[in-house]
């Protein structure tokens, strides 16, 4: 960890901002030391490697995860392509397409949960220049470890942390671009992580996720239920009720076959909002807010057709004469 990225790093549970009490330093590199939170969190660096795990005891199928890819990592080049293979695509296309629709730039400062052992950072780091940053985030560190050895040429572009992708260690508004792809329907905390990435990318940044997550026009197929059989992983559903509310331009995309979907989006500020304000000229009139937020009692039948026929007789839309009637009786009872 250098030195210089303090700054970047903050507690993921509270959020505050971290004191460093080094062991052993090397020039800007921390190789061993203990990272606190003003209300005593702490989080050990080891080996130059800070690690922010929240919450310490997993949850269930993370702590499963994290041991299935630490007992995977040495031997996972026997693997890592077969999914490729099964659905005639070359590993680098589909990853350099990913990476794309990240719209970086040479400065860009970037985020990549889940980055297993560095494969997908490979095309990142190939749209940066020594301006730019990756900081890269893994849960087992096994797999860690083989990314910083896959990417030691380009070690002076990037952070690495062992982390909890649903418990992200840096300040709001930080990163042009986030990524992941190919974990996160094992993630115990899927619509956490994605607000979280909300949070950290700037307005206007993008954020790109992908996984296993057969289409589901397929899934009854010969090829869907072959599929979902030899990986049952395949059979995830795509998390489109977990986006946040500050998504915009959502798209989602199924790629390799129709067995991997993309989710990719630009994060706004918040929930949309609309020009709630428009008058509607229709026989209900009003707008989209009073139609919302201007609702009284309900009023028996009989008053509902007479105020209809009233309302005819004006010319007014219903809006307008309930409006009208409305304010003045109301007006002539508190003036009286």
């Amino acid at each position: 960890m250098k030195i210089s990225d303090l700054e970047s790093y903050r507690c993921p549970i509270s959020l505050t901002s971290l004191q460093l009490i080094s062991n052993e330093v090397v020039d800007d590199e921390v190789i061993s030391g203990t990272l606190a939170s003003a209300k005593g969190d702490e989080f050990p660096i080891v080996n130059g490697i800070p690690d922010f795990t929240w919450p310490k005891a997993l949850a269930e199928i993370d702590q499963k995860t994290r041991a299935l890819y630490d007992k995977l990592a040495n031997e996972y080049d026997n693997f890592a392509d077969i999914p490729f293979q099964t659905f005639h695509q070359k590993n680098e296309d589909v990853r350099k397409a990913i990476t794309d629709k990240l719209k970086l730039t040479k400065r860009s400062r970037v985020l990549e949960i889940g980055g297993g052992d560095g494969r997908g950072a490979e095309f990142i780091l190939k749209e940066l220049d020594e301006t730019g940053r990756l900081y890269f985030q893994e849960l087992s560190p096994s797999f860690l470890n083989s990314a910083v050895r896959r990417l030691s040429e380009s070690k002076s572009k990037i952070a690495f942390s062992l982390a909890n992708a649903s418990y992200l260690s840096f300040p709001d508004n930080f990163f042009d671009a986030a990524h992941h792809f190919g974990g996160i329907n094992t993630f115990s905390e899927i619509q956490r992580c994605m607000k979280e990435l909300a949070r950290v990318v700037k307005p206007g940044g993008k954020v790109v996720i992908g996984d296993e997550g057969i289409g589901p026009w397929l899934r009854s197929t010969e090829f869907g239920k072959i599929m979902i059989n030899s990986n049952p992983l395949i059979g995830y559903e795509v998390p489109i009720n977990l986006i946040p509310v500050e998504a915009r331009d959502v798209k989602v995309e199924w790629i390799m076959l129709g067995a991997f979907f993309i989710i990719e989006f630009t994060v706004a500020e918040g929930e949309p909002k609309g020009n709630y304000h428009i008058p509607i000229p229709s026989e209900r009139g009003g707008t989209h807010w009073s139609r919302f937020f201007g609702n009284l009692e309900g009023v028996s039948d009989e008053t509902k057709e007479l105020a209809y026929l009233a309302k005819k007789r004006t010319g007014k839309s219903m809006h307008e004469w309930l409006d009208h009637v409305v304010k003045s009786a109301a007006k002539k009872i508190l003036n009286s």
